[in-house]
This record gives structure tokens, C-alpha cells and sequence, in this order.
């Protein structure tokens, strides 16, 4: 028996009808700067061609520290929306302190900023700090989240997606860094009068959609993209990385073909380093309380029907969300949970179990107190979150479906 799992995204369902909707400042006490190691073996133009951008993240990291800016641009026919990431990394300490805001102009799709994780509103930056494999996230009431990379398996499934964000290579993680280190040049690259090199490189494609938010990227699996894409990449006249930039647009056209991106018109993505040597990470400022994340967060379908929760947590997903009393500090009110077992017969299962959850949450909608929905934000709206297991018979007409699903109301 074959088996795919897939994430029911959180879909608003307006009554009675069923549809889709849904750099750092340093404070307090500061580590001190590391001491930049000097770089050691053949320089980075002296290596084989092939090998050159591997040996440039090499002497890159060898300088110590360095700021960093990374962005997503999202482009529309209403307008382009962007994410920005900028921070200090200390290679040396593998640590890094991060700042990621959004700009998402007006009119920008709904249905594709849901998609994207992007907020639909204004929201304050949120700021990051990892050391080595552990990373931790400052939440809007001043306190930290620690999310530790020891803790049970559970816990790390749930956090995956935060835990990443210390980086394997970089001290950050999800970066064009990361394309560039495995890249290989068959071109020798131009030179330029200061001594920078600029290479023009083709890369994975998968190495490029892993710098998506996950959703979008587990959604692109089946989309027919190319196998490779360009990339440029500057380094300077040390061989230390200064900039990468991959254009998507070979991947679009299969992205939206399978249902993904539709509303994205262009997609660009960059890398800039500045400061190599001499930067300093701040350190959490002894005087913030820092929460172990395993300890105060919750799957969501661990929410009891009437309880509330906050989604202050850092993912980008409503994977673990941290329980709260109901009030001011709350984002969403569960009001029922919901088990899909079905089988279905000549029919594209593909959808059904959360489609089917969304129907008995309409029922429980109606009936439940109305304290729990009364709050629910746009009015008369409720969301389901998810996932679901299809299952196909190796022979005949059959699948199926089956999930635990969650009904619950955004409250802002």
C-alpha cells in the first residue's frame, strides 16, 4: 500500500459557505568578539575550478564573523512583498543573532500571502538567536522561547522548522550560503577591476525551493521544473563570499502548472555579506526570562475545545502553538477536534479528509457556546488545521483518507 501525509493548510470557512482564506540591535550584555582566525591552505583562486566557491565558504567563515542580509521578493500584479532576514554570525562560536520583518504592500493576494506565510497585516520583526544547534525566538511580550535540539523526538518533529534555522554549514541557516557552499563553476568567472570575481553557476532546483517556507516547498514536490538554475555569486579579492542572487523565474511556470504560487509573477532571492571579521553576537540579555519551548508549547490538536492559545511562537506554522488564558494574549480559540477515517472509490482523494473535516466543523460551528466563536476574526469565520494520510490500494479503485483535524477561531 502506497501512503502520502500532507498538511491541511488552515482554511477560513465563512457560513454557509466553505472557502479558502486563511538588522540586530544589540541590548544588554554582549559576548566578546571572537578573534578572527586567519584563513590556512591554498587560496581560494589557486584551487581547481570546480572547487573554488566551496573554498570561498571556507575562507569566508575563516574570517571570524561577518553581517548578513537575506530576502525573498515576492512580486504580484498588486505589488511585490518581501521578507528580509539580517543578523551577525559568528562562525567561530557558531552563533548568530537575526532580525526577519515583512514588508507586504496593500491589494498583495490574499490566498498567496497565506500561502507564503506572510502576516496579512502589520507585525513587528522577530528576532532569533541561535548557539550552535539550538535556536531561540523572543516573543512580543519580551520573553524567549528556547528551542532545544535535544529534546524528544516529538518535540523536534514539531519544531523542525525552527530548528533548522541553525544552519548545518552556516551558523544560519536557509540562505543562498547554503546553495553556493555545494556549488560547482564550469565557467571561469570575470574579474572585475577591484579583484572580485563573479560567477554565473547552475544549481539544484531543489536546493532552491528548501529556501521556501516548508509548506511551499513540500506542495512543489510533484511540480515539473527544471533540473537546474542559474545563480550568481560574488566573491572578493580574497575569495570571501560578498553576494548571491538566484532569479526563480524557470521555476515558476511549473510551480503554478501544480497548483503552487499562482499569484507570484516573479520571485527573486539574494545574499549579501558586509563586516567580515571583528562583529559581535549579542548574547540574550540576562534580564529576559528564557522558557523552555518543549515545556510551555502544545501540538494544536492537544488544545481542548474552549481552551485558547497563542501563535507567538516563531514557526511559521501552527505546528506547536504555546496555550494561554483566553484574553488579550490569545490568537485562536479551539472549539472542536475532529478524527477523518474514510475510504473513497473512484474519486481524487487528494483533499477530501480536510474538506470533510470542514463540513462536520460547520455542524459543531453552530452549536457550540457561543463565548468560543463569538470572537472570531473576520466575523463568522472558522479555520481548520491538520493533516491528512491518503492511502491507495496497490490494485483496484480505492483509497483512504484519514486525519486529525482541529476547528478553531483566529480571534485577531
Amino acid at each position: 500500500m502506497r501512503t502520502r501525509t500532507s498538511r491541511a493548510a488552515a482554511a477560513a470557512v465563512l457560513l454557509p459557505l466553505l472557502a479558502a482564506a486563511v538588522g540586530c540591535q544589540a541590548t544588554g550584555t554582549e559576548a566578546p568578539a571572537a578573534e578572527a582566525p586567519k584563513p590556512t591552505g591554498k587560496p581560494v583562486y589557486e584551487e581547481r575550478l570546480a572547487d573554488q566557491l566551496n573554498a570561498a565558504s571556507r575562507a569566508t567563515a575563516a574570517t571570524g564573523s561577518a553581517r548578513f542580509t537575506a530576502t525573498l521578493a515576492y512580486g504580484s500584479a498588486e505589488g511585490t512583498a518581501v521578507e528580509t532576514t539580517a543578523g551577525v554570525l559568528d562562525y567561530a562560536k557558531d552563533s548568530a543573532r537575526v532580525k526577519r520583518s515583512y514588508v507586504v504592500p496593500r491589494g498583495f493576494p490574499e490566498d498567496t500571502a497565506t500561502e507564503l506565510g506572510l502576516p496579512s497585516g502589520s507585525r513587528d520583526s522577530q528576532v532569533f538567536a541561535v548557539e550552535k544547534n539550538d535556536v531561540s525566538y523572543r516573543t512580543a511580550r519580551g520573553t524567549w522561547l528556547r528551542y532545544d535540539a535535544s529534546g524528544s523526538k516529538e518535540f523536534t518533529d514539531g519544531a523542525g522548522e525552527i530548528l533548522s534555522l541553525a544552519g548545518e554549514s552556516e551558523p544560519w541557516g536557509g540562505t543562498l550560503a547554503d546553495v553556493v557552499r555545494h556549488a560547482d563553476p564550469e565557467r571561469a568567472p570575470e574579474t572585475g577591476a577591484d579583484g572580485r570575481r563573479t560567477y554565473r553557476v547552475e544549481v539544484y532546483t531543489r536546493s532552491l525551493l528548501d529556501l521556501l517556507p516548508a509548506a511551499v516547498g513540500y506542495a512543489s514536490r510533484d511540480a515539473k521544473t527544471p533540473g537546474e538554475v542559474p545563480v550568481t555569486v560574488v566573491l572578493d579579492k580574497d575569495g570571501r563570499l560578498l553576494s548571491a542572487e538566484a532569479d526563480y523565474a524557470p521555476l515558476l511556470r511549473g510551480l503554478r502548472g501544480a497548483g503552487v504560487l499562482r499569484g507570484v509573477t516573479s520571485l527573486r532571492a539574494t545574499y549579501t555579506l558586509a563586516g567580515h571579521g571583528g562583529q559581535t553576537v549579542p548574547g540574550i540579555p540576562s534580564g529576559e526570562r528564557t522558557d523552555d519551548a518543549e515545556r510551555v508549547t502544545a501540538a494544536l490538536g492537544e488544545v481542548k475545545p474552549g481552551a485558547c492559545a497563542s501563535t507567538d511562537t516563531g514557526l511559521g506554522s501552527q505546528d506547536l502553538v504555546r496555550p494561554v488564558p483566553c484574553g488579550k494574549e490569545a490568537d485562536l480559540r479551539v472549539f472542536a477536534v475532529k478524527r477523518v477515517d474514510e475510504t473513497f472509490r473512484n474519486k481524487d482523494p487528494q483533499g477530501l479528509g480536510r474538506a470533510l473535516a470542514a463540513e462536520r466543523c460547520r455542524e459543531d460551528f453552530r452549536t457550540v457556546p457561543a463565548a468560543w466563536t463569538r470572537d472570531a476574526r473576520p466575523a463568522g469565520t472558522y479555520q481548520v488545521g491538520g493533516q491528512e494520510t491518503v492511502s491507495y490500494g496497490y490494485t483496484g479503485p480505492e483509497a483512504s483518507v484519514s486525519g486529525d483535524f482541529v476547528c478553531y477561531v483566529t480571534l485577531r
